[in-house]
């Protein structure tokens, strides 16, 4: 398995420091802390939305309620 842009990235940040790229090195740092909170996140919320299609026990969402109008003619008074 290849590694993770994230390995990849916190890698890559200690040869950029090295090399004089402090800046580069730095941002290289900070985006891959950033991808992992947003991986975190996206747990997160995935989770919660098991959470709820488990405790409303709906399998699918359910129909419009105006599928079961009945079609109505309008008049109009003259």
């Amino acid at each position: 398995m290849p590694p993770s842009l994230i390995t990849m990235l916190l890698e890559s940040h200690g040869y950029l420091q090295d090399e004089g790229w402090h800046q580069t090195a730095q941002l290289m740092k900070l985006a891959a802390k950033e991808i992992e909170a947003l991986n975190e996140r996206i747990a997160e919320l995935e989770a919660h939305l098991r959470r709820l299609d488990e405790g409303s026990g709906l399998a699918h969402s359910p129909a419009a309620s105006n599928q079961n109008i009945v079609p109505v003619v309008a008049r109009s008074r003259r």
